[in-house]
């Protein structure tokens, strides 16, 4: 019996004593968002942007801590504004961050709308967020000081695609895909993934986006880019595309904030018009991808002088291209597609090998006379 009341004794000391703690120390708490203290950006200056210093000199943008009441995460994201137009410049951990003259002068011309070789006035602020909570909208600095950026034409540069649909990851041959327009670090490709090989899991096509054409360069997985959709990661941090959702896709890579974003087009890509009855009665010409050559290509057609053709999807009319009227200075005879568009006319009679050239912006029909 004494043993069991020093037990109980004991018991209730212990509660007492854990009461005490629990009460004598405060729980943190996060401020109200009244009493959230925003960043202050500091002074911006000038930016001429040229060929030389284009990929070897940055701009900074800094700013002071943003302030929530206690010491947590923060993700900052820097954005540059000119009249009503915003745009993203990236994002980071501490209270500055640095982007190369060259991806600031593709931020200004292809997101703020400035045309190259021209100033503009803009100015920059900075946004904060709790990291891996959406539970507080994020706070905003006031803008900055105006400032110009002296943009320039720059050349296009490109990228790569190397994965399962090459049927053996051949890096040396990977297809090579550009940019939108020069200086946009946005970059855009039409191909077909269908995996010509099988793999770990058939209903995905895995695949990685490559600087150049051999894995000593850059090279970019699901860590890196952070995809649109879902894409599990896997062990060699491959992107992945579900197949479910057909086997081609237009792939759209962003380098500046390292987002891809995908688009199911379909399952084939055909060519229609006078010379099979606009498909009536009669199939499509089939594209077949290759990706040797980053293009799509017909078997030889005949095809007869006025009469017209476009590109569609599926042998439907959801998913046409057509001619936007203007030539391609990239491919020499080619011409540059729009969504919907114009029937392109035959030039002459005879037997064309068809390409469709998916991997620059616009896309672009070349008509290849054997």
């Amino acid at each position: 019996m004494r043993l069991f009341k020093n037990i109980m004794l004991f018991a209730a000391v212990a509660t007492a004593l854990f009461t005490s703690c629990e009460t004598d120390v405060d729980t943190p708490q996060i401020s109200t968002p009244e009493s959230f203290v925003a960043p202050v950006i500091g002074q911006c200056s000038d930016v001429i942007v040229n060929a030389d210093n284009s990929a070897n000199e940055n701009v900074i943008f800094t700013w002071t801590a943003a302030d929530f009441g206690l010491p947590v995460q923060i993700l900052y994201s820097v954005y540059l504004t000119s009249g009503e137009n915003s745009a993203l410049l990236g994002t980071s951990s501490t209270t500055s961050y640095a982007i190369s003259k060259g991806d600031l002068n593709g931020v200004v011309i292809n997101s703020l709308g400035v045309a190259a070789n021209e100033t503009a006035t803009v100015s920059a602020y900075v946004t904060a967020k709790m990291y891996g909570t959406d539970n507080y909208e994020p706070i905003a600095s006031a803008v900055s000081n105006n400032f110009s950026v002296t943009t320039y034409s720059a050349p296009l540069t490109s990228l790569y695609l190397c994965g399962e649909f090459s049927g053996s990851w051949d890096i040396n041959n990977a297809p090579i895909f550009w940019e939108t327009t020069g200086g946009s670090n946005t970059y855009v490709c039409m191909a077909d993934f269908s995996k010509t090989a099988a793999g770990d899991d058939a209903t995905r096509s895995f695949f990685k986006v490559v600087a150049q054409q051999a894995w000593s360069g850059d090279n970019w997985g699901y860590n890196d880019l952070k995809p649109s959709w879902n894409c599990p990661e896997q062990a060699d941090a491959n992107l992945s595309l579900p197949l479910s959702e057909g086997n081609i896709f237009e792939i759209t890579v962003n380098k500046t904030v390292m987002t891809i974003d995908k688009k199911a087009i379909g399952n084939k890509l055909g060519l229609t018009g006078d010379f099979n009855n606009w498909g009536e009665g009669n199939p499509d010409a089939i594209f077949t991808y290759d990706y040797l050559s980053s293009s799509w290509k017909t078997e030889p057609i005949a095809l007869e002088a006025g009469k017209s053709i476009k590109v569609r999807v599926d042998g439907a009319w959801t998913t046409n291209w057509g001619a936007t009227g203007t030539m391609s200075t990239a491919v020499a005879g080619g011409y540059e597609l729009e969504a919907g568009k114009d029937n392109i006319s035959v030039p002459e009679t005879g037997t064309y090998i068809v390409v469709f050239h998916g991997n620059r912006t616009p896309y672009v029909l070349e008509l290849v006379k054997q």
